[in-house]
């Protein structure tokens, strides 16, 4: 992978619709996304999956252009609201988005919800590797420390945008207790790991039951099989697939 790109979902066939912008983690890609992205797409939403090169960069240099996909969103009429699934650090970089991006000031009215699973909203075990003099090549290791004065600890949180936040119970990489978030509208934790909660059945049906109505059912379990979610009024599309580099 050699730059940004999006993996765009037509929209559905009316006039209004929200958008989804999903994007992954650290050490991954926008493929592993497409399990929650093809559930999201069924569901209705116009579904935008947005790759960065996690190895390379820095928190801030990646959301400084998911910025330009929000503000060019923004102005598009025929969308209500824009959301956001991320995993990891991809959570982290569409927190910085929204707050750069200056959605919640100046387009309230368009702020969704934020589905974040496994963040490091408090920092990652991951940064506590010695580098040594490698440091310098991941700016993203230190942005994601876990003392208060690291990037991460320091970014504002949300304040339109309501926020649900999934877990997983065997995380090496990132905390149970570092997930959460300052004013977050949901949280839980799911038996799975890190890596597989992308693609954890309940981990998705939870997304799609956030997204559309806020919160998590208190009655699904993780060893429940993902039930098909359809937002009411929003009808349900076949998956067709374009790629093309941001700007």
């Amino acid at each position: 992978m050699t730059g940004h790109q999006l993996k765009l979902v037509p929209p559905p066939e009316q006039d209004a619709h929200d958008l989804v912008i999903v994007t992954h983690g650290f050490l991954s890609n926008g493929r592993s996304m497409d399990p929650i992205a093809d559930q999201l797409s069924d569901a209705g939403y116009e579904t935008l999956v947005w790759e960065y090169p996690s190895l390379r960069g820095s928190v801030l240099s990646h959301a400084s252009r998911l910025v330009r996909v929000i503000r060019e969103s923004m102005v598009r009429p025929e969308i209500r609201q824009i959301h956001f699934v991320a995993h990891s650090m991809g959570g982290i970089i569409a927190r910085a988005a929204i707050s750069t991006s200056h959605i919640e000031t100046f387009a309230a009215e368009r702020c969704g919800r934020l589905l974040m699973m496994a963040p490091p909203n408090k920092g990652s075990w991951l940064t506590r590797m010695p580098l040594g003099p490698f440091r310098g090549w991941f700016p993203q290791l230190a942005e994601m420390g876990e003392h208060e004065r690291s990037f991460v600890n320091q970014l504002p949180r949300p304040h339109v945008y309501e926020v649900g936040v999934l877990a997983a119970a065997q995380d090496w990489i990132v905390s149970e207790p570092a997930t959460h978030l300052d004013g977050q509208s949901a949280h839980t934790t799911l038996a799975t790991s890190h890596q597989r909660l992308v693609q954890h059945p309940t981990a998705i049906e939870l997304t799609l039951r956030f997204l559309a109505e806020g919160h998590f059912d208190a009655e699904s379990s993780v060893t429940e099989p993902a039930r098909h979610l359809t937002q009411p009024g929003h009808q349900e599309v076949p998956r067709r697939e374009t790629k093309r580099r941001a700007a």
